[in-house]
């Protein structure tokens, strides 16, 4: 086998690989995820709310709407009384 060949081998296959990705990201493939939970792996295919009766735990950043918790797009917001509200925030720090 020559380079050229090999070459295009190679780019067929990396060709292959990036459809697939895009097929995957529009819905087309679909793809099933275990999520892994103290105690095991579950299935994880939620759609639409999910009630947590229990505290949980991220770590990192989680991205939180706004408007749906308060009716406005911005945390800090004048009330009907021209006072100015904040949206209440809970952090516990572990030691």
């Amino acid at each position: 086998m020559t380079t050229t060949e090999s070459g295009k081998i190679i780019f067929i296959v990396i060709a292959i690989g990036i459809w697939a990705i895009v097929l995957q990201n529009a819905g087309i493939i679909s793809t099933k995820q275990n999520v892994y939970v103290k105690g095991g792996y579950i299935d994880a295919d939620v759609s639409g709310s999910v009630d947590i009766d229990n505290a949980i735990e991220i770590d990192g950043t989680i991205d939180v709407n706004i408007d749906e918790i308060n009716g406005y797009d911005n945390a800090f917001y004048q009330d009907r009384d021209g006072a100015f509200m904040v949206l209440p925030t809970t952090n516990r720090l572990k030691l």
